[in-house]
């Protein structure tokens, strides 16, 4: 079994970053394999809307996304991680989903194998939820026309910095509870 991560937040050991490590912990005890890539250590342009990918069956952009797509394609699991910055997820993860786009034919099918579980990861600093509500619904659509199957949504607010999260044993076990869903 293979987990992997999108991480769409700058901060490698931020709060989000955190929260998804919980999340996969049940995995990796239970023998998968693990691996979070960080889109902001990554080289990943914007996607040209050129529509090349259709006809194609690739994007024709050569950059560090050709990794993702791989690895999008042999995962059993896919944890998505994004703080919301302005209302909404970061243009990280905004880029990685627009180049998504490649991964389906030119009748808008998925390439990718159906059945993969998504967990996802929601942080943020204000302390209203309302502000992130959108953002795993997204999230969740978008990929459920790659056939993911939604396992749920951990979401942290009031966040200011990792060490307060790490505290709060409700969040935290509520990451673990949904990374056993995973498996």
């Amino acid at each position: 079994m293979k987990v992997i991560g999108i991480l769409g937040s700058a901060r490698d050991e931020g709060s989000t970053s955190r929260l998804m490590k919980e999340m996969m912990k049940p995995a990796e005890e239970m023998g998968a394999e693990t691996k979070t890539y960080n889109l902001a250590k990554m080289n990943i342009g914007a996607c040209f809307g050129c529509e090349a990918c259709r006809k194609t069956g690739s994007c024709v952009r050569k950059d560090d996304m050709h990794i993702l797509y791989d690895e999008l394609k042999n995962a059993d699991a896919i944890v998505i991680g994004t703080p919301i910055y302005m209302g909404e997820m970061t243009g990280q993860l905004k880029t990685f989903i627009d180049r998504c786009f490649a991964l389906k034919d030119a009748e808008r099918n998925s390439l990718l194998p159906a059945g993969k579980k998504l967990g996802i990861v929601i942080t943020q600093g204000a302390p209203m939820p309302e502000h992130y509500a959108k953002s795993p619904e997204r999230i969740e659509y978008i990929f459920q026309g790659y056939g993911c199957i939604p396992t749920g949504c951990v979401t942290a607010v009031s966040v200011h910095n990792k060490e307060e999260l790490l505290k709060d044993e409700v969040i935290m076990e509520k990451a673990r509870e949904l990374g056993k869903q995973l498996i």
